[in-house]
């Protein structure tokens, strides 16, 4: 039986902790999302602030394994899920600007 993965919140009853970011990765890939209260940021998919937008285990595994390319790919998809989760049933319009390459 899968175990469910631990789900630490910053700022909430559950605190996340200090870290490096490759200790944050490590840790999100093994199913724990930890907010890292060092740089201040969430995991690659958000899971550590919205549980609900956790991605599987084999997907973390992919984005660790991969070059840049790949995962500004998955960043941006786990961006969109994000907005999409938080102005599901509002009226709202977001859009993301990308920078072209100079």
């Amino acid at each position: 039986m899968e175990q469910e993965p631990e789900i630490l919140i910053a700022g909430k009853e559950k605190k996340g902790r200090e870290m490096t970011p490759d200790e944050q990765l490590a840790e999100w890939v093994k199913g724990n999302s930890i907010h890292n209260d060092t740089t201040g940021e969430c995991c690659p998919d958000f899971s550590c602030c919205q549980p609900k937008l956790g991605i599987p285990i084999e997907q973390r595994l992919l984005f660790q394994r991969s070059g840049q390319r790949v995962r500004y790919e998955m960043l941006g998809m786990f961006l969109g899920a994000a907005i999409a989760g938080l102005t599901e049933g509002k009226e709202m319009k977001v859009y993301i600007a990308e920078d072209e390459p100079g």
